[in-house]
């Protein structure tokens, strides 16, 4: 066959068009600076925030802020003003943070291996996993300790139960409220019941719980005793997970820097926020929360910041 030319500028043009078809993503996240703010946060002289990896809001309204400065664990107002710090000196790469009801604060750190309760005034209430220690079973010698790998966040039950994703572990783990090991499921793969690194977990009313499978880009879904009850996919790659209202979770795609809002059936409802460090950009999106006026804060690892959108 004999190319002309014409032929080849043709050949070259489709080519160009084909590439930029294949590098621009199939679901372009919303980009839109009128529903996008900047959180101010009031930091003491010569404090800075590091990585954004947890939000949540305590029931008076304050905001808990988990990131991986020289100060972790701090607490503001809702109107940024800062409160206090607590934990100092017990994190080393925080991940995951929850609030129950009762308004207690529970993290988890990757390198210590540990989840913590404490307090709104830092006394510790709780401790699972030995510090330093990583493992996937029982401490040697007979000691009662159930050792994590990397924990990456933590939910309770309507029971008040204790569900421990061990990321390094590839697996949820269950314990009574009092810390006593109730039992584990889980491994590495892609089955149903396995996990590529379990990232965020939620429950809902009716007790179902929900796992971010991050790698596998899957949401999959458990009865309290581990039996699995379905999954959703094609949802990219789910990191962080949060309930946006009755209807709706919202969940942070770190890769594609978008914040998915995703219905009852686990359809992709919205997609806001691109890869970037402007406005309505996110790098590396990690910690989530939403508080009761329905505004979503959006931690970022990247860019040490927290922005909120509507």
């Amino acid at each position: 066959m004999c190319f002309t030319k014409t032929n080849m500028q043709t050949l070259a043009a489709l080519l160009i068009i084909l590439m930029a078809l294949i590098a621009t993503p199939l679901h372009a996240g919303i980009v839109d600076a009128s529903r996008t703010g900047f959180v101010s946060l009031q930091l003491p002289d010569n404090w800075y925030m590091g990585e954004v990896a947890g939000l949540e809001f305590l029931p008076s309204g304050d905001l808990v802020v988990f990131n991986r400065g020289l100060h972790p664990l701090l607490i503001f107002s809702k109107q940024g003003q800062f409160k206090r710090e607590i934990g100092q000196g017990l994190f080393r790469v925080p991940h995951g943070l929850f609030v129950d009801s009762q308004g207690a604060i529970w993290t988890t750190d990757q390198e210590t291996h540990q989840v913590l309760k404490m307090d709104q005034q830092g006394q510790i209430l709780l401790i699972l996993g030995r510090r330093d220690s990583p493992g996937s079973g029982w401490f040697d010698n007979g000691y009662q300790l159930n050792l994590l790998n990397a924990p990456s966040d933590v939910a309770l039950d309507s029971q008040g139960n204790i569900y421990v994703a061990d990321g390094g572990n590839f697996r949820i783990v269950k314990f009574s409220p009092e810390g006593n090991l109730l039992s584990s499921w889980g491994s590495k793969g892609e089955a149903t019941g396995q996990f590529n690194f379990p990232h965020s977990l939620l429950f809902d009313e009716q007790d179902q719980l929900y796992v971010t499978d991050r790698q596998n880009g899957r949401i999959q879904i458990f009865t309290t005793d581990g039996q699995f009850i379905k999954q959703w996919q094609d949802i990219g790659y789910p990191y962080e997970l949060e309930r946006f209202d009755a209807n709706t979770l919202i969940l942070t795609d770190a890769r594609s820097g978008e914040i998915n809002k995703i219905g009852p059936n686990g359809q992709v409802l919205e997609r806001f926020g691109r890869w970037g460090k402007g406005t309505s950009e996110f790098g590396f999106p990690h910690g989530l929360a939403v508080d009761k006026q329905g505004v979503v804060y959006v931690g970022e690892l990247l860019n040490w910041r927290i922005q909120t959108f509507k």
